[in-house]
């Protein structure tokens, strides 16, 4: 079996919870504010849950915050795949409403400048199923060395790509390379508009699927109905429903959604069922306050099995 590969970066989480967000120029006070990390390791351990070896394609620093999610990624089982650099990761800000939606104000570390030596110097093996995550994109000029090695990736390994909301914030120029290599292609129902409209920034003509491989899977995430995916660029859409549940924090939902469904990829899984225990993880996850903990390989089955609540998952 292959391993999971995330290129996502890891940061510091701080979730704070607050009634509404602030009207501009105000001040409002916090009911808590806590510390976690956050970013790519929510995924990362998730994944490690399921039985599935990890490995972090991110960099760390020497600073105070690396060093503690250097401990946390340890004990999680996630092997860590590259050299630290001096400096240290960045910090996101997570104001969680009353009813469980997330925004988040990121400062950035030495994440958003990963070094292409390190990337470029990964030994994969046949199998592995790799996470190229557009928060990884941090600079133009990372951008486009970043696409370039995801281009040259061996065809033996699975690339799932995963724009992230960052999306519109990515020079368009990066995503051709990147489209054209990616096995699978997931974004939420934002990305999905976000995306198509970068593009025509380049060619009004073209479309998404103009971009893609013939054979490479559509997955959009779809919030409470769960998520629609396309076998190659002709394929029917095939909903894949949500399980229902209090939506309590989505903090960390979608980072989870992802992971989980690359993790069902390495276990040979087909791509149906694979978003389906990536949907019930997600209905563990959106259950409780703040992203941890993460769901068990026991609480997705049991969800799986046997439904979770009342509501809506967001995805």
């Amino acid at each position: 079996m292959g391993r999971f590969l995330s290129t996502q970066p890891v940061v510091l989480n701080l979730p704070t919870s607050i009634h509404r967000l602030p009207s501009r120029g105000s001040m409002i006070q916090a009911r808590s504010v806590l510390s976690s990390p956050g970013g790519g390791f929510i995924g990362m351990a998730a994944v490690t849950q399921t039985g599935v070896e990890t490995g972090m394609l991110s960099v760390l620093g020497t600073g105070p915050n690396s060093f503690m999610v250097r401990q946390e990624l340890s004990k999680h089982g996630v092997k860590i795949l590259t050299d630290e650099a001096i400096g240290d990761i960045g910090v996101a800000i997570q104001l969680v409403e009353d009813d469980g939606n997330t925004t988040v104000v990121i400062s950035a570390g030495i994440e958003s400048d990963p070094s292409m030596e390190e990337l470029e110097k990964t030994e994969f093996q046949e199998g592995d199923v790799l996470l190229a995550h557009g928060a990884a994109l941090g600079t133009p000029e990372v951008a486009k060395q970043f696409s370039k090695w995801i281009s040259g990736i061996d065809e033996s390994v699975k690339v799932v790509l995963a724009p992230s909301p960052l999306v519109d914030q990515i020079e368009p120029e990066v995503w051709p390379a990147l489209l054209a290599r990616a096995d699978v292609l997931t974004m939420n129902l934002r990305e999905s508009s976000l995306l198509p409209a970068m593009l025509r920034k380049l060619d009004d003509e073209k479309e998404l699927r103009d971009y893609l491989k013939p054979d490479c899977i559509q997955v959009t995430r779809m919030g409470a109905l769960g998520c629609e995916y396309r076998r190659g660029v002709d394929g029917q859409r095939v909903m894949v429903p949500a399980f229902p549940t209090e939506s309590v924090d989505t903090s960390g939902v979608g980072d989870v959604h992802v992971a989980i469904m690359c993790a069902g990829l390495v276990r040979n899984q087909d791509i149906e069922a694979s978003i389906l225990m990536a949907n019930a993880a997600g209905a563990v996850m959106i259950s409780h306050a703040y992203t941890f903990p993460v769901p068990s390989m026991r609480e997705i089955a049991d969800v799986m099995t046997f439904g979770a609540g009342e509501g809506g998952v967001p995805s």
